[in-house]
């Protein structure tokens, strides 16, 4: 049989149950009460089982809201999809400005790499953790993030009867039947996911995308370099600036690319423990900020926080950084000898 977590507020005394509940969906998002200012206990359960590379698992909960920036997005290193499929409750949420609203039946994606925020009613769901690599074949480069599939639709019917018939049979399956169930089960979600994209939505032809993967890997590469930009990257590429801006229309421009990723490497910096210490000016311009006050704008714009703010925060935020979500579950369950073998 597959081993399999139980993590449930019920299982400790009540007055831990908020910081408990808070702790245990961290790697996902910042869980806080369904309004500010609330003193109402949030409350929850989840049952979390390996099949191969995806997670699958039943989960529980009462009114509460969700956020995911981006200093959660790079403290928490998940490059994955969550697919819930909504069994009871509602949701409202934002996607990147994407407003979505959910109900029983439907399924939403969220994509782990972007920003989120929502808000949820007493409900529950059957949570998938899917790997990007295959999604994002099956989606030809197109988003998915706040995508919604519609209770009631033939396919969202058969995605949802499967959802639940893997996550019923996964307590049931022996290691080495979950390992060839994987590959069907990511093929039929991915593809099923991809079919749903929003109105609009187009594939980006196959050389575009070529050029897009190595042009974003030359300024991961190069983000220190003073002269990364548009004009270097149309030098090393040989494209023009409109052929360039096209590639990478959807991100507002590659001169935007660059500027965020640069931030995100700060950022990264910022929360990093241990090893030389450099001075937030020293980052600025080692990632090719010309100014300080220029740097400082643009990342509380993104990050809506300050540089100090960050680095002040950053034992607490590394004590979050947990790049696989099973194993954050398993070191909880372990600390509170609420292991289980479910089923």
């Amino acid at each position: 049989m597959q081993e399999g977590l139980l993590l449930s507020t019920d299982l400790v005394q009540s007055d831990l149950r908020t910081e408990y509940w808070r702790e245990i969906t961290r790697p996902f998002f910042e869980t806080t009460q369904h309004q500010e200012g609330s003193n109402a206990t949030l409350e929850g359960s989840l049952k979390s089982r390996a099949i191969g590379s995806l997670l699958i698992g039943p989960t529980s909960f009462n009114q509460q809201q969700y956020r995911r920036d981006r200093c959660i997005v790079l403290q928490g290193g998940l490059d994955q999809y969550l697919v819930q499929l909504f069994i009871a409750g509602t949701l409202e949420g934002d996607c990147d400005g994407q407003s979505i609203l959910v109900g029983p039946g439907d399924i939403c994606v969220f994509d782990l790499t972007r920003n989120f925020k929502s808000r949820v009613h007493e409900g529950a769901t059957i949570s998938i953790v899917l790997p990007r690599e295959r999604v994002d074949k099956a989606a030809g480069g197109r988003s998915l993030h706040g995508v919604v599939l519609r209770k009631g639709a033939p396919l969202t019917r058969l995605l949802a009867d499967f959802i639940v018939s893997l996550s019923d049979v996964s307590a049931e399956m022996e290691r080495a039947d979950a390992l060839a169930m994987e590959d069907a089960a990511m093929e039929l979600l991915a593809c099923g996911l991809a079919r749903q994209l929003p109105d609009g939505a187009t594939s980006d032809p196959a050389l575009a995308q070529v050029l897009r993967r190595r042009v974003l890997d030359f300024i991961d590469a190069n983000l220190t370099e003073p002269e990364l930009g548009p004009t270097l990257l149309m030098r090393r590429f040989r494209v023009s600036r409109a052929h360039l801006y096209r590639v990478f229309a959807a991100d507002g421009g590659v001169a935007r690319v660059v500027k965020e990723k640069r931030l995100d490497a700060a950022c990264r910096e910022l929360m990093h423990i241990g090893g030389l210490s450099r001075s937030i000016i020293e980052i600025a311009h080692g990632l090719g900020f010309s100014s300080s006050s220029q740097f400082l704008r643009a990342f509380r714009a993104r990050f809506d926080m300050t540089p100090s703010d960050v680095r002040q925060q950053r034992e607490e935020l590394a004590g979050q950084r947990l790049a696989h979500v099973q194993a954050h579950f398993a070191e909880y369950a372990q600390q509170l000898g609420l292991m289980n073998r479910l089923g």
